[in-house]
């Protein structure tokens, strides 16, 4: 077994619109590759915690599932891809919390931390070192800031869920202000690691300088693509154009044991 491990949510629920299977196919293939490519253990998330509405929320129930089975472990959500010849993002750090910047609306940030300030009353998130909990690594000595997260929403549950709708998000600014109360040493990730939002980046353009060479800029120059930030309709889209073009390079995908993919059911508490 890898002391190392990729994990991802990928569940299907009643709360949302679309099917998440319909774009998240594509981002097994390409972590089941990776991780298979680079000796790292992959789980995906599949069955729904009962206590959760919503089923993001399903993030924080890694530990819940494999205790100290790893020393470090990587989230990534399911509408992110990674590149055949990513390196390693475990070779990267220590014993640091990991994860990337989020500028990409700042309007919608400030809201997002002024819905959820009642839950942290002593705690101020600064707009400016606000970061994507899409993409995220860290080791298993950080289970108490998910021990908080899982606290907070049992503790707080139809608030939270209330909160959730009003358009600031569920869970991310709720990651940020717990990495921050429970001060927690941290690290940044460049956007390679967490590319998005790509279309306001322009990164699905090319170098037209180059020929006959078209390969997008996301490809040639990150490494995790995350497809958000415009409609699941167009994530499922360029998701699967991303796979229908370069999925070649994945090879041998097939091999992996679909078994080995699928933590085991959750044990009611």
């Amino acid at each position: 077994m890898s002391k190392n491990l990729i994990y991802m949510v990928s569940v299907n629920h009643e709360t949302s619109t679309y099917k998440n299977s319909d774009y998240a196919k594509f981002a097994k293939l390409s972590w089941k590759f990776w991780c298979k490519k680079n000796n790292i253990d992959f789980i995906v998330i599949e069955k729904h915690h009962p206590r959760y509405k919503f089923p993001v929320w399903n993030k924080d129930t890694i530990f819940d599932i494999v205790g100290d089975t790893y020393d470090k472990i990587g989230y990534v959500d399911s509408d992110s891809m990674i590149h055949w010849d990513a390196p390693n993002p475990f070779d990267l750090y220590t014993d640091e919390w990991c994860w990337s910047k989020d500028y990409s609306n700042l309007r919608w940030t400030y809201n997002s931390s002024n819905y959820y300030q009642k839950f942290y009353p002593d705690i101020k998130l600064d707009l400016y070192n606000y970061y994507s909990s899409a993409i995220k690594f860290f080791t298993k000595e950080h289970k108490p800031i998910f021990d908080g997260l899982i606290k907070l929403y049992e503790d707080n549950s139809v608030e939270l869920d209330k909160t959730a709708t009003m358009g600031g998000g569920k869970v991310q600014t709720i990651c940020n202000y717990e990495v921050k109360k429970q001060g927690i040493k941290t690290k940044e990730l460049d956007i390679r690691w967490n590319m998005f939002p790509m279309h306001k980046r322009e990164m699905f353009g090319y170098n037209w300088q180059d020929g006959d060479d078209t390969t997008p800029f996301f490809v040639k120059y990150s490494y995790i693509w995350h497809y958000t930030g415009f409609g699941i309709e167009d994530r499922t889209n360029l998701m699967r154009k991303t796979w229908d073009t370069f999925g070649a390079n994945y090879t041998n995908y097939q091999e992996i044991d679909e078994s080995k993919l699928q933590p085991e059911a959750y044990n009611e508490k």
